[in-house]
């Protein structure tokens, strides 16, 4: 026998006693993750339920409901809140009596809501930067408290979702930061 056939088979062997392929024709390479997976959850259900995500450019939104620092959910009182996103990637808003302004972007597949239970996945992912905003002092203390609350919401922003017609932020843990509704 040639030492080029004992070569061969002594491979196989090696092959087949680490738990190899049977055969050296059988692909064994995995195609590496691409790097919108790497940014979201496990790509068995971010990937299951992606669909186009509806456009976001151009809407403007106002904010309903909110989780506290506290961790408790309120309602917007007193004031409007509103979010809206130009094309250009700009985003702004009114924080109640002040307004903000900065930057947006979005990244990876958008997974559609479609549970009736909303997860870590739904959404997009989704970054404001850049943010700024007016520092008018306001007539009431508790739209002050509100708009800073408001403020680092929009800085802790991770993921977007659309629910019932209805913009949800989130955090990148995929935890509800707010809900708004489209305003005209």
């Amino acid at each position: 026998m040639s030492s080029r056939w004992v070569s061969v088979i002594a491979v196989t062997l090696i092959l087949a006693a680490c738990g190899g392929p049977d055969t050296v024709d059988e692909p064994t390479a995995t195609p590496a993750p691409t790097a919108a997976a790497a940014v979201t959850a496990p790509p068995s259900t971010a990937t299951q339920n992606a669909v186009p995500a509806p456009e976001l450019a151009g809407t403007k939104w106002n904010v309903t409901n909110y989780v506290l620092a506290s961790g408790a959910f309120t309602n917007v009182w007193k004031t409007e809140i509103t979010i809206a996103f130009a094309a250009d990637g700009t985003v702004s808003g009114t924080t109640g009596c002040n307004d903000y302004q900065g930057t947006w972007e979005t990244e990876g597949p958008y997974d559609e809501f479609e549970s009736g239970v909303p997860d870590a996945n739904d959404g997009q992912v989704m970054r404001l930067s850049g943010l700024t905003w007016t520092e008018i002092a306001c007539d009431d203390e508790d739209i002050m408290e509100q708009e800073e609350e408001h403020i680092v919401m929009l800085q802790q922003a991770g993921r977007w979702v659309i629910i019932r017609g209805d913009f949800h932020l989130r955090n990148s843990d995929g935890q509800f930061l707010f809900e708004a509704e489209p305003l005209p």
